[in-house]
């Protein structure tokens, strides 16, 4: 049976409850007994409390769709809303209305009123207001914020609002009224605001007036809607299953048994574990309700009093219930409910007690009549309430109400204190009105303790709970509404007044107040604590005898007036010394003005008050003043002028502060001159001076007005200045900027400055004193005083030998500059500046890796000088600012590491002043400027660029304007001047072979200078300038076409970048050793696209325009500047007739001839004849110009036979003049050999050739020049003549051999001679393929020529370097003996001929790996025949040494492989020759392994694997390579290449894909041709993650091809192998599992052995299965099995290889041989012979190498099996 106590319900409640559970229940009867009248002073019984069963839960509401038949007349869609509307799920119900909003309600105020969405949503509208208070007070925010947001959407349609009232109005009983108008208004309310918001839409939407003024909400209905708040302030639960009604009890279902013994059903219990997480606690849910009727009750009393409602009648069960107000306390028992067993309403919940307090405030302004019979309990409850709550915000809610009900009922202290709470606990059990009345009447005349008034006294002791700010200005407010008796009766000790400000103090002791920001919170607390002094001292002072108690006598006599008198003076001086002990402390941390504002003010109200009060306030703030312990050195001056500026001038509080002043100010000033003529340390003089300075900017100058203060303030700082500026900098200009006499403080000054002058330390305190902006600005330093210092102090900051600190100081320095430095020492520090800035950027410019710091340093100092002094001459100006803006400018082009805050302090500086600058000082700048800029153009010391200047001008800075052609390049007279001064002759004889137009080297010197200087490219002067004007030229062309006559200059570097780059080991004195053939070739495709563009817009008249000019003596009066370029052109070269301005010649006519006709190259050749003897040269290239690119002359086939019939006229004796120079001409006019013109006729040739055996047979001595043309003739002369008998041909011949014998490779002199003779041996070789009379002539003298021509080849040259010319003859000399007969290849040329190999040439290279791969193949058939014929191993095939030294080479930049598997990197030619030849080499290498027998491989092998070959050079290079060093993802892929072969001739060098290609195949023949070696590296690897990128790198892109060809090798096998010939032999290939089975046959029986490759062969060893095991022995057979297994694995064999061997075996076996003793095989696996070294003793035979081996490895010479001596 349930304890029988008492509900928490108020009586009213219970009764509704019992009302509603009546019916079809009978009310129990409860007896009713006569209430008897309390007599007066009789005790009030206890009540009998009776048990009141609860009522029982309301049945579920039916469906107004079932029950009204709805789901008839409403659509099929619609009712599946409807029907989800009503389910439990939230996502269902949410869904549900998102559609119904959606769907139904947009949708009809889309269409109208006359839609049948319209009509359906009237129709269904019994079933919303039934199903909407669920969605109202749903748990789920979402749920609500929907139904809101519906709910006002469906009610704004004017048919559904038109039905919504008629229902409110007709239809809906009170119930459905209550529930729907309850809900919806605390839907308005809600706790979200979200929700809220959309709640009072619709909420004010119903509640506002119509048309017709009248409202849906009237009194009943006013009456109906509080009724249901009350009942959700009660009893939220109890509301909430009456909206949602549990569901019917099933049957009950298996469930589990807890251990407690009580059954929880299965279903249910999963039911609340899956909604645990969604919903809402009981505890948060009730707090939600209550928030919402709490909120809607506040709009309920508005609207009462709206409707002339102003009675509280109706309202006073609960506004008299104490249950209700437990809403307001924040503890979990409310103090004016003794039952422990009800717990507070607001307890746990801030939103319900801030609702409660906000609820209570609109009680207290607008029914403040008629909430006079609440006001008892309201007393207890809201004092008992306001001074515990917890929480801040709750605690902003409730002061204003607070305050409100202490203002309007002072005796709430005196209710409070007689409340009485077992009496209130009932509301219905109450004694009658007038017993009440006079027990409340009683009440009051006694004194009570109030324990409101206690938690009032901790409220203060925490600071006001924690809300200082607002707390404190309301303590004195509420403490005038407490009664001195409460204050006495509820005090804890015997003084009242000692308790309250004991408490008030307890904040401050514990540290409440202590936060981030104190300051606002102390000056509360320190302006409430003053007030509350005051007040009570006028509660004292005041007389009365109700006050005296708070005095602290207990005596019933009244107290004297000294008594009194001497408690206020005791309160006063208490807390007037413990305030100030506060603020010296720091622990009450005030702003010191409010401080004195407070005090002052407090002083004023005592000094009003009574005179003695005053005065003993006084006392005690006077005398703590002059004490001056106080750590604050503001608070004392600050205090002192706050009196001041507060008391009135006349009167005792005036005249007192006065007083204090002086004697505070003069014992001040006396502590600080004694600390100064002591040895005080730093800081006590540091705290003393900073008073007096504190005093001095409290009150400001007219301090000084007292003669004696200024005069003792004087002294002791122009005395003590060092000493005071050590201690205090800030005294220092306190002083200066508060004394008002200049003399004075420039005495001053002048002392310091020379007193820092001895202690530079002391700097930095002085620039302190300066950086207040008070500093008089009239003081200024005297020469010499600090001049020497600060300057030797700039020079060490410059120069980087000073700290970070003394750089700081010194700019510190140099921005007050005028207080420290004299005019004079100021335009010293300003030259110093411009010289080391001037020296730091020649230092970049000119040094290597120079630092940036000295430039940061130094623009640094310049933009602070510059910002500070603005009156510079423009010659000061001038000398800074040019390099200003090359720092700013030109050094981040050159440098893009330059610090950016560099470059923008430079920028600024030179923007600033340019900006200001005059026209005349900008012209001057920029002269300057353009100078520089021209000087580093043409400097090549300098680290800059050209190139650089050229981007700057395209920057076009602020204020200058820079044409590079006018301003930076020089000038055409300057250009032609410098052009002068150079080599006008190719710098190599040799290039004569490439531009038939370079003469024989007896024309010219040997042209190198070495006088000259280049760049960091290598350039030149000239080259540098000219390499800058192409560049500037070729971005801009149109004003390349307006000035022509750079491209003469630009034609002419592109003929010097191409005679480097043809010879780059011959110095040319225009280019440096370190010039990038890149660069070079880059410069050439430039050169070449410019000249195309401007020579290629002539007219039709151009040709004949510049001939007639040309050939006549006056200048050219064309205005086309083409036409005066290429006149230009031809003037220069007749004028010097020097191969440089031939080949320029030859340059333009390369692009004029292009469109030129037949009368175009008459003209042309008319001017070559005539130039003929004035300038031979020029009418050389004119000829030869014709001749190549021109159409061919009508003219032109008489000059030839001109030129012939003059060389038969020369005589011998003038060969070497006359001769060449026709011989030259005549070359000049040879058609090309595939044109149909022909050269000569048959026997005028045949003449010239008889002319030329002529001088060769005189006794004159012919130059080689003669002999060097006659080739070059022979050439063009050969098919002429090669059908003519005669003599010629073995001229020709001889004349070949002598040029052979006379010329070699390292001379370069004899190139030009060499490559015409070769070219002459390839056109006889052509030509007698066709001749059969000639290749009889052939023949005969053929082998000898050859033998020359490869002897040439087989030499090696000392210098290999790269020469065009030079790789152009071995080219032309390896093409000469392709087709070398066998007889003169042998085991010798393989040596002779791999230094080909390393040539520059990629040709070279391929045409000589040609001839290697010959040879070797050669050599290995050499040494295969010598080692089977040898006995007695003599002969050892060993690699070439030559071979053998490339192979042994380390490229370190195989990474630059890395990055690309396309072409896309760069990489230079010679870098990529060297790899192609010795990838090349490698392939030679394994060619010699090529049909190598296996003790020939074997010693190729091992002489491989001794010298590590391949782990050391092949491995590292050939990975490097592939990218297998730097990981999988930059592994070159060969997914779709091919690497089983490879074709040399489509090899191109200048790929790299190419190149990484060639280098996968050559380690696919490294598996093929030496696996064991790779295997051995692959054991020796300790990378793991290397090993593992091999081995699958290997697996997937080799091993396959590997498998496949060895698999096939085995099907294939030669016809004459053993697998072939052998009888009884079955070899069985399996592609598909990569197996070889061998099958023997002996007497039916069957004897096999399988091999089966792995996926990642060979790098992993083979499977070897012996399946069937047949007529052998367990010994002899492993034998068998071990000779293949090292035939294979360590002799680098096959897999035919190992079954050959095991074939013989196995043949020789049964046919009765006998095996080895020692590795006990038949076959020996090291040279496949048989046992032939018998032993005499024992008769056992042995391999002999399997006894040279036992041999070396026993030191002895005995048989290993009788241990007799063999030998």
């Amino acid at each position: 049976m349930p304890k029988n106590t008492k509900s928490s319900a108020t009586s009213g409640t219970r009764k509704k409850n019992a009302r509603k559970a009546a019916v079809g229940v009978p009310p129990p009867e409860v007896p009713v007994v006569a209430k008897q009248k309390k007599q007066k002073g009789q005790k009030k019984e206890p009540r009998k409390k009776v048990y009141i069963p609860p009522s029982k839960p309301a049945p579920p509401q039916p469906d107004p769709l079932d029950t009204l038949g709805l789901i008839h007349r409403l659509p099929p869609e619609l009712v599946i809303i409807l029907r989800s509307l009503g389910k439990k799920d939230p996502v269902t119900k949410g869904r549900a209305l998102e559609e119904l909003q959606s769907q139904w309600i947009d949708e009809s105020s889309r269409k109208g009123d006359e839609s049948v969405e319209c009509d359906a949503l009237v129709t269904m509208l019994p079933v919303w207001f039934h199903r909407a208070p669920v969605f109202f007070t749903h748990p789920v925010r979402r749920i609500r914020l929907l139904a809101a947001a519906l709910h006002f959407s469906y009610v704004r349609i004017p048919a559904v609002r038109d039905a919504a009232i008629f229902f409110l109005r007709e239809t809906a009983t009170s119930e459905q009224i209550e529930t729907l108008m309850g809900t919806w208004c605390m839907l308005a309310y809600d706790v979200d605001r979200q929700v809220s918001v959309q709640g009072q839409k619709s909420w004010s939407s119903i509640t506002s007036p119509g048309v017709d003024e009248e409202t849906v909400v009237n009194f009943e209905m006013l009456a109906s809607i509080m009724e249901f708040l009350q009942r959700t302030l009660l009893d939220p639960a109890g509301v909430h299953l009456y909206l949602n009604p549990a569901a019917p009890v099933a049957a009950p279902t298996p469930g589990i048994k807890k251990p407690g013994g009580r059954f929880v059903p299965a279903a249910l219990k999963e039911e609340l574990e899956s909604n645990k997480a969604d919903e809402e606690s009981d505890l948060d849910r009730n707090a939600r309700l209550r928030f919402g009727a709490l909120s809607a009750l506040r709009w309920l009393f508005d609207a009462r009093l709206a409707s002339k409602i102003t009675s509280l009648d109706d309202l006073s069960g609960l506004l008299s219930n104490p249950l209700f107000w437990t809403s307001l306390c924040c503890s979990e028992h409310a103090p004016w409910i003794p039952d422990p067993e009800i717990h507070s309403l607001g307890h746990g919940q801030p939103q319900v007690r801030q609702a409660t307090w906000a609820l209570l405030s609109v009680l207290l302004q607008r029914y403040k009549g008629t909430i006079e019979p609440f006001i008892p309990i309201l007393s207890a409850v809201l004092l008992r309430s306001a001074w515990v709550e917890t929480d801040s915000g709750v605690r902003n809610a409730l002061f204003q109400p607070v305050l409100i009900f202490l203002k309007e009922f002072p005796n709430a202290w005196i209710l409070e204190g007689t409340y009485d709470a077992d009496k209130h606990e009932d509301g219905d059990d109450s004694d009658s009105d007038s017993e009440e009345l006079e027990t409340k009447t009683s009440s009051m005349r006694k004194e009570h303790s109030s324990e409101a008034y206690r938690e009032f006294l901790q409220f203060l002791e925490l600071g006001c709970a924690g809300s200082p700010v607002d707390g404190y200005p309301t303590v004195l407010v509420v403490l005038s509404t407490i009664p001195s008796s409460v204050i006495a009766a509820s005090s804890r000790t015997r003084m009242p007044l000692d308790d309250f400000f004991t408490s008030f103090w307890a904040a401050i002791d514990g540290r409440a107040l202590s936060s981030l920001e104190r300051k606002v919170p102390s000056a509360s607390f320190l302006s409430s604590l003053l007030e509350c002094l005051v007040f009570f001292l006028r509660r004292l002072s005041s007389g009365s005898q109700d006050h005296e108690v708070l005095s602290g006598s207990v005596s019933d006599d009244l107290m004297s007036n000294s008594r009194l008198q001497d408690v206020a003076d005791e309160l006063v001086r208490s807390q007037f010394t413990r305030i100030w002990q506060e603020l010296k402390a720091r622990r009450l941390r005030t702003d010191d003005r409010d401080v004195g504002k407070l005090i002052a003010s407090s002083l004023l109200s005592l000094h009003r008050m009574n005179i003695d009060l005053f005065t003993t306030a006084w006392d005690t703030v006077s005398s703590a003043i002059l004490s001056q312990e106080d750590d604050s050195l503001s608070l004392i001056p600050t205090v002192l002028r706050t009196f001041v500026d507060t008391f009135e001038t006349n009167g005792l509080p005036a005249e007192v502060t006065r007083t204090l002043m002086s004697k505070y100010v003069q014992e001040t000033v006396g502590k600080c001159e004694t600390v100064l003529t002591s040895n005080a340390t730093s800081a006590r003089i540091s705290k003393n001076i900073g008073v007096v300075i504190t005093l001095i900017e409290t009150f400001g100058s007219h301090l000084f007005q007292h003669s004696d203060f200024a005069v003792r303030m004087d002294n002791m700082f122009v005395n003590n200045a060092l000493r005071i500026l050590q201690a205090s900098p800030h005294a220092i200009s306190a002083f200066m900027s508060h004394r008002n006499d200049e003399d004075l403080c420039v005495e001053l000054w002048h002392v310091l400055l020379v007193d820092v002058s001895q202690q530079l330390d002391m700097l930095s305190s002085l620039l302190d004193v300066i950086g207040a902006n008070i500093f008089p600005e009239y003081l200024r330093p005297e020469d010499g005083e600090l001049d020497g210092v600060i300057e030797h102090l700039f020079i060490e900051v410059l120069n980087g030998d000073a700290s970070t600190s003394r750089s700081d100081l010194l700019k510190r320095l140099i921005q007050a500059q005028n207080f420290f430095l004299s005019e004079n020492g100021q335009d010293i520090l300003f030259q110093t500046l411009v010289s080391s800035l001037s020296s730091t950027v020649d230092d970049i410019l000119y040094t290597t890796n120079a630092p940036f710091t000295g430039l940061a340093t130094a623009i640094e100092f310049a933009r602070i000088l510059l910002s500070k002094n603005f009156e510079l001459t423009s010659d000061s100006l001038a000398s800074i600012l040019p390099n200003v803006f090359i720092v700013g400018y030109l050094l981040p082009i050159t440098f893009p590491i330059l610090e950016t805050s560099i470059i923008d302090t430079a920028r600024g500086v030179w923007n600033r002043w340019v900006s200001k600058a005059d026209v005349r000082l900008q012209g001057v700048l920029s002269g300057i400027i353009k100078e520089k800029l021209k000087e580093l153009l043409q400097d090549c010391s300098t680290y800059m660029r050209p190139e650089d200047i050229l981007t700057l001008s395209g920057h076009k800075p602020n204020g200058i304007d820079i044409t590079p052609l006018a301003d930076v390049f020089p000038t055409p007279s300057d250009f032609n001047t410098i052009l002068d001064s150079l080599p006008s002759d190719p710098p190599d004889p040799s290039l004569a072979f490439i531009e038939s137009v370079i003469p024989a080297i007896s024309e010219f010197e040997n042209p190198n200078i070495s006088s000259l200087e280049f760049d960091s490219r290598g350039y030149s002067p000239y080259i540098r300038v000219t390499s800058a004007l192409l560049a500037y030229l070729g971005d801009n062309r149109s004003i390349a076409k307006e000035n022509m006559w750079a491209l003469r200059h630009i034609l002419i570097l592109g003929q010097y970048a191409n005679d480097a780059l043809r010879v780059p080991a011959t110095p040319s004195g225009l280019f440096g050793p370190d010039a990038s053939r890149s660069e070079l070739r880059r410069l050439l495709g430039k050169v070449h696209q410019l000249s195309t563009y401007l020579l290629s817009t002539g007219d039709d008249g151009l040709h004949s325009h510049v001939v007639s000019a040309c050939m006549s003596t006056r200048a050219t009066t064309s205005s086309d500047t083409l036409v005066c370029f290429v006149v230009d052109i031809v003037n220069h070269a007749k004028r010097g007739d020097v191969v440089r301005d031939a080949l320029v010649l030859r340059s333009v006519l390369k692009h004029l001839f292009a469109s030129a006709s037949k009368t175009d190259s008459d003209q042309w050749l008319n001017l070559a004849r005539r130039l003929e003897k004035t300038a031979p040269q020029t009418a050389v290239a004119i000829l030869a110009s014709i001749t190549e690119f021109a159409p061919e002359p009508l003219k032109m086939d008489r000059y030839r036979n001109e030129i012939a019939s003059d060389i038969l006229g020369v005589p011998a004796s003038r060969a070497n003049t006359t001769g060449v120079v026709l011989l030259r001409r005549l070359a000049a006019t040879a058609p090309d050999s595939d044109s149909d013109v022909v050269f000569l006729p048959q026997q005028r040739a045949v003449n010239v050739v008889k002319t030329w055996q002529a001088w060769i047979s005189s006794d004159e001595d012919i130059d080689e020049d003669v002999e060097s043309m006659m080739p070059l003739l022979f050439m063009h002369l050969s098919p002429i003549l090669q059908n003519v008998a005669g003599n010629h041909w073995e001229f020709m011949f001889d004349v070949v051999e002598n040029n052979l014998e006379n010329c070699s490779f390292a001379d370069s002199a004899t190139l030009t001679m060499l490559g015409r003779s070769l070219r002459l041996i390839l056109a006889i070789q052509d030509l007698v393929v066709t001749n059969k009379p000639l290749r009889a002539n052939w023949d005969a003298r053929k082998e000898s020529i050859l033998v020359l021509v490869k002897n040439l080849v087989s030499t090696k040259l000392d210098n290999a370097d790269l020469s065009e010319p030079r790789s152009l003859c071995r080219e032309l000399a390896l093409a000469v003996i392709q087709g070398l007969p066998d007889a003169l290849v042998n085991e010798k040329t393989l040596p002779e001929m791999c230094h080909l190999l390393t040539d520059p040439s990629y040709e070279v290279q391929r045409m000589g790996y040609s001839l290697l791969h010959k040879a070797a193949r050669k050599r290995t058939e050499h040494f295969v025949i010598e080692c089977a014929v040898d006995t007695d191993d003599g002969v050892s095939a060993e690699i070439p040494a030559e071979l053998l030294a490339i192979l042994q080479s380390n490229f370190t930049s195989t990474e630059e492989f890395y990055d690309s598997e396309s072409d896309d990197i760069e990489i230079d030619l010679p870098e990529l020759c060297k790899v192609s030849g010795y990838l090349l080499a490698w392939m030679i290498m394994f060619d010699l392994f090529i049909d190598a027998s296996i003790k020939v491989r074997s010693q190729y092998f091992n002489q491989m694997r001794s010298l590590g070959i391949i782990g050391n050079f092949f491995i590292p290079n050939v990975f490097g390579f592939l990218g297998l060093f730097s990981g999988k993802k930059k592994a070159f892929k060969l997914d779709i290449w091919a690497v089983d072969d490879f074709f040399i001739d489509h090899l191109e060098p200048e790929s790299v894909l190419s190149l990484r290609l060639l280098a996968a195949h050559i380690y696919h023949r490294a598996l093929l041709t030496v696996p064991a070696s790779i295997r051995a590296w692959i054991s020796d690897c300790s990378d793991r993650q290397l090993l593992s990128r091999v081995v699958d790198y290997t697996a997937s892109y080799f091993s396959p091809g590997i498998i496949k060809a060895e698999l096939a090798q085995v099907r294939r096998a030669d016809s004459s192998s053993e697998l072939h010939t052998t009888e009884n032999l079955v070899i069985k290939v399996s592609p598909s599992a990569g197996e070889v089975t061998a099958s023997y046959t002996v007497d039916d029986q069957v004897l096999e052995l399988s091999l089966r490759l792995p996926n990642d062969w060979p790098l992993h060893r083979l499977d070897i299965r012996d399946t069937k095991m047949v007529g052998v022995s367990e010994d002899k057979w492993r034998a068998w099995v071990l000779g293949v297994q090292q035939i294979v694995w360590q002799q680098n064999g096959r897999i035919v290889d190992g079954l050959t061997v095991f074939t013989k075996n196995v043949t020789l076996h049964f046919a009765g041989q006998v095996e080895c003793a020692i590795c006990y095989s038949i076959i020996s696996v090291m040279d496949s012979s048989l046992p032939q070294k018998p032993c005499k003793t024992c008769k056992n035979r042995f391999h002999a190498s399997c006894l040279y081996k036992w041999f070396k490895s026993s030191h002895s010479s005995s048989c290993p099996l009788c241990r007799s001596d063999i030998l």
